[in-house]
């Protein structure tokens, strides 16, 4: 069995510049390397992502498209979806879905970043009784 000790999305985009500007100055995460053709961000929390250059020489062609921005989500859990919501609201970002709260557990919005991905900012809570069966507890 492979067992993973962590995780990250790598995104192939266009525009590694917006990338930093746009996750370092409203998300809170912090540059771990920044080179020609990647860059890979984290928070103090541990949070990770990785963004890629299409076509690039060195990687194997399954990488070389740049991401067209549909099918994926890349989900951010914060502590208060309200004061993230506002924050997002004061400073003008992109908000592609309102705040919403989900009977299955979750208060989140969505937000789309330059490059075109869409993040979902989550707050977890108790679920309606409809869905509480569906998590797994041990």
């Amino acid at each position: 069995m492979i067992e993973p000790k962590s995780s990250f999305p790598v995104f192939i985009v266009g525009d590694l510049d917006a990338a930093r500007a746009f996750y370092t100055g409203h998300l809170g995460f912090a540059v771990v390397f920044s080179g020609d053709w990647y860059l890979h961000l984290a928070t103090t929390s541990g949070v990770q992502v990785g963004f890629l250059l299409p076509d690039q020489p060195t990687q194997p062609p399954i990488f070389h498209k740049a991401f067209a921005g549909e099918g994926a989500l890349f989900s951010l859990e914060v502590d208060d979806a309200d004061a993230a919501y506002a924050t997002a609201v004061s400073r003008a970002l992109p908000i592609v879905l309102p705040l919403r709260s989900e009977d299955w557990g979750q208060r989140h919005f969505c937000i789309r970043d330059p490059n075109g991905i869409h993040l979902d900012i989550v707050q977890s809570f108790e679920p309606t009784e409809e869905y509480r069966s569906d998590y797994v507890t041990e």
